[in-house]
């Protein structure tokens, strides 16, 4: 009987069918993988332009100075008597506003206010009326139009005071948490935390929002530019959207009425 060695030939075309049966085997199996696992979307590389966060603690402070703690009809009978069981922070920055009156969220418990022409009812899950009173000069007073805010505040003749009141005016957000490395869908390049640039018309006031819509979903982000005149004008001159990312919203925000 012949060895494989006496046939150089022959044993050349068995190895080659040997080597082409494993090749065959091996792609049948990656491909087979392939097909099973769900292919991973890139992550894009974002830079994030830090600034300095804002401080907080200011609207907490004015609150405090109120002195108006527990039941309202016992401590602050006057913001009872314009129908507030609760009163809270704003969720604007108070910090910048000049003058320095104090500005607060007044919620309505029970059923309809009585002043229905001030009040308001945000989206969501709390069915409570809302509005904004404002403490100047010793007295208090209702406050829910973007030309009554104007009135109070404005002209706005610094950067710190052109971010309180671009919050105020158009219930957009100043954020200082983005992180480059989160779990969202980023859509640019590049994006700039909360800031205010000073040009020839105004201040240009970099701002966030959101798509304002309840529930748990994948909601879209947006970087939002506002111009503030000296006058106190508000327009809004750029919005992109930044990212997609997975985010519940339960309850919506007081925001001023437009005139």
């Amino acid at each position: 009987m012949n060895k494989p060695g006496d046939h150089p030939t022959l044993w050349a075309i068995i190895t080659s069918r040997v080597l082409l049966l494993n090749f065959v085997i091996l792609s049948t199996l990656l491909v087979g993988c392939s097909l099973s696992l769900p292919l991973l979307p890139l992550s894009r590389q974002v830079r994030i332009t830090e600034y300095p966060p804002l401080d907080w603690g200011i609207n907490g402070q004015r609150l405090k100075e109120l002195g108006c703690e527990g039941e309202l009809q016992e401590s602050c009978p006057e913001l009872a008597a314009l129908g507030c069981a609760e009163i809270h922070a704003p969720r604007f920055h108070l910090g910048g506003l000049q003058p320095p009156y104090n500005v607060v969220e007044c919620v309505h418990n029970e059923g309809q206010p009585a002043d229905t022409a001030y009040f308001r009812l945000p989206p969501g899950l709390d069915n409570r009326y809302r509005t904004y009173v404002v403490y100047q000069d010793g007295l208090y007073r209702l406050m829910i139009k973007q030309s009554e805010f104007r009135q109070l505040f404005a002209p706005v003749e610094s950067p710190e005071e052109a971010l309180s009141y671009a919050m105020a005016m158009t219930g957009l957000q100043a954020r200082f948490d983005l992180d480059p490395s989160a779990n969202v869908d980023y859509l640019v390049d590049e994006i700039q935390e909360t800031h205010v640039e000073e040009t020839p018309q105004g201040y240009l006031v970099y701002l966030f929002d959101w798509s304002h819509k309840m529930g748990c979903d994948r909601h879209p982000f947006y970087a939002v530019n506002v111009l503030v005149t000296r006058e106190g004008d508000v327009r809004e001159v750029d919005r992109q959207e930044i990212y997609r990312g997975k985010a519940c919203f339960d309850f919506g925000a007081l925001i001023l009425d437009e005139d």
